[in-house]
């Protein structure tokens, strides 16, 4: 769930916003990139990076990974679900029963707090939780009542500031997948305001899932310069989950900021490696050449940000959004017709276009726009 664009520090927290200079979408940068990597850097192992000999020398065999327990029940766990959910009824009722039980009132009334990472039993302790807290919470109670329970990440669109012209970009969001032999799949989710049922979402494991607690804590610790720990969390995720391609790049995160940039260049490219439009990674290699006294690198990773960042719904949006507000109507449907061609369901995107035909006096447009707004689901 954490990543960060590549600035001077890391940002905070799991579900906080992280800019970023430029979000791209690239496609076959795994070997269209290959050839930027440095020699030094290829020669770098996995085990090197995930050892920490590097920066901790023979200390690091003394920094065992954490084992925080993050998908366990604790008996008083067990005990609330006894009393709150009984046995014998539909898994409907069961589900009502469970969401109720952790949400409500008259159970733990459970406060969304986008701002803490839990494990389970925590996150029962504390009746407070961001989406992993909550999504670990219930995913746990389903299984214990025969539910087929799986995570599932949320891709939350990013927004665009023109401040700086930067992107904003949320993480991902993870939430539950619940299924019975009853009923239809349903989906449990702490966050119905901000999540969209047409954005894009992926099941992910538990491994992954624990990894994404992890990951989280490792930021946190690197936040507070807290080293050892950081790279303890961090490797955890990676071991966890080797083919996520976010916590590579939040390990090359963690070695910038300790000036090992080979290892970190390593990282991202491997990163790369594991999902090629990884926006976070591409950005910090950006950086992280300038950092290196590499301009021509630098300028490259630049470059390829600009050319590709035209291509990015999101910031063509606010393009629109810019030019209407200065008048430019034309070039404001210049942007927002790209966006619409390429069948993206975004309300707001209707919306704006939907204004922009009433400002040129084309009333009849203005209605169809608006209709086909509704017809997004």
């Amino acid at each position: 769930m954490r990543d960060w664009s590549g600035l001077g520090a890391p940002l905070k927290l799991i579900s906080r916003l992280i800019i970023l200079t430029s979000l791209l979408v690239l496609a076959g940068c795994a070997t269209f990139y290959g050839d930027k990597q440095s020699d030094k850097s290829a020669k770098i192992t996995t085990e090197d990076l995930l050892s920490g000999r590097e920066l901790f020398g023979a200390e690091a065999v003394s920094l065992t990974l954490p084992e925080d327990g993050v998908l366990e029940m604790s008996p008083e766990m067990r005990a609330f679900l006894d009393q709150k959910v009984p046995l014998i009824q539909s898994d409907y009722v069961t589900i009502r029963s469970i969401l109720t039980s952790v949400v409500g009132s008259g159970g733990l009334n459970m406060d969304y707090n986008k701002s803490v990472t839990y494990t389970a039993r925590e996150a029962f302790r504390k009746a407070e939780g961001n989406c992993l807290g909550f999504s670990y919470l219930i995913a746990l109670m389903a299984r214990e009542r025969g539910l087929r329970a799986t995570f599932q990440e949320v891709e939350i669109p990013p927004d665009w500031t023109p401040v700086d012209d930067r992107l904003i970009y949320a993480n991902r969001h993870v939430n539950v997948r619940i299924t019975s032999n009853e009923m239809k799949t349903t989906v449990v989710d702490i966050d119905r305001v901000n999540v969209k049922p047409y954005y894009k979402t992926e099941l992910i494991g538990d491994q992954e899932a624990e990894g994404h607690y992890y990951s989280n804590l490792g930021a946190e610790y690197l936040d507070q310069g807290d080293m050892k720990n950081a790279f303890r969390y961090f490797a955890k995720a990676i071991r966890l989950a080797p083919g996520n391609s976010q916590f590579w790049s939040n390990l090359g995160v963690f070695y910038r900021l300790n000036e090992k940039y080979n290892y970190a260049e390593r990282a991202y490219f491997i990163a790369l490696a594991r999902k090629r439009d990884n926006y976070s990674a591409l950005n910090n290699l950006h950086i992280l050449y300038d950092l290196m006294g590499e301009p021509e690198k630098a300028a490259y990773f630049e470059k390829v940000a600009r050319d590709y960042q035209m291509k990015n719904p999101y910031y063509r949006y606010y393009m629109a959004k810019e030019a209407y507000e200065e008048g430019n109507y034309d070039v404001a449907l210049s942007h927002l017709r790209e966006i619409i061609n390429r069948k993206i369901q975004e309300p707001r995107f209707y919306t704006l276009m939907a204004d922009t035909y009433a400002a040129l006096g084309e009333e009849e447009k203005a209605a169809e726009t608006l209709e086909k707004k509704q017809q997004i689901r």
